[in-house]
């Protein structure tokens, strides 16, 4: 019951998303990068595509994006947690690898402080703030953002030349 409810969150969620982008991938004038890199569709994940092929309400999605990898936390299911974990970090790398490393904020005015901080795109690393929510979040979205600003980190802070 929990996996439709998220499933049918899920979809309406893409559905918004997709009704405001012709393209995943195409840069949205207008639209914060910020904003962009947060649902952008990374196509080359496939982590555990299979196991996927398990749940009839996961079976048809991408889960190819910060927020819908995020969103796969929800599900009550362990190994459905563990391939969300595994495709946060995936997109966390790739992001970094592009220059465009992200950190995910969230708290009273967090979006306010992440435009702020992204104002200046050359200070501390190249790092985007990304703001996922306000005072109050689910767990399992404070979870997942852990989870990215962890690799970011690690990403970041790893010596030059490896």
């Amino acid at each position: 019951m929990i996996l439709k409810l998220v499933g049918l969150l899920f979809l309406f969620n893409c559905f918004c998303i997709n009704s405001q982008n012709t393209d995943h991938n195409q840069t949205v004038e207008g639209m914060p990068l910020s904003d962009q890199l947060y649902t952008k569709c990374f196509e080359n994940l496939n982590q555990g595509s299979e196991i996927f092929e398990k749940y009839a309400s996961l079976k048809n999605m991408k889960f190819c994006s910060l927020l819908e990898c995020m969103f796969l936390f929800s599900c009550k299911e362990e190994d459905i947690k563990r391939i969300a974990e595994q495709r946060l970090i995936g997109i966390a790398t790739q992001l970094y690898n592009a220059g465009t490393p992200v950190y995910l904020i969230m708290g009273l005015d967090s979006y306010l402080n992440a435009k702020k901080k992204n104002e200046n795109l050359e200070d501390d690393n190249h790092i985007v703030y990304i703001d996922y929510g306000e005072c109050t979040n689910p767990p399992f979205l404070i979870e997942a953002a852990a989870i990215v600003n962890k690799q970011t980190n690690l990403l970041v802070n790893q010596p030059v030349g490896q």
